[in-house]
């Protein structure tokens, strides 16, 4: 595997996180298809474990991989609550089908 797909792996997490940082729907929806292809090239390589460049890459890019894990899931548990204030606040707003258990 070269070290070019890891790169564009890396840009694609990028423009992701800055994708969610910007709360735009759009944006979101962009970034994640060049994420998606990005990722789906490098699960197409079996090989990436045998070069130890590779290998450290994908070590500093695992940092940036949990960053924007964390900030997705504390952009959904915003949404949550604000979907919540809102049913709370208007008896005919849609509710959620299920409660996260805690």
């Amino acid at each position: 595997m070269s070290l070019s797909l890891i790169e564009n792996f890396a840009a694609a997490t990028g423009s992701l996180r800055v994708a969610m940082q910007s709360a735009d729907p759009q944006a979101i929806e962009t970034a994640m298809g060049l994420f998606r292809t990005s990722l789906d090239a490098i699960k197409a390589v079996e090989s990436w474990e045998r070069d130890p460049a590779v290998k450290a890459r994908f070590g500093d890019l695992i940092e940036e991989l949990d960053s924007s894990r964390m900030l997705a899931c504390l952009l959904g548990d915003m949404t949550a609550q604000m979907h919540s204030a809102v049913a709370s606040r208007d008896l005919d707003a849609p509710q959620p089908l299920y409660q996260r258990a805690r």
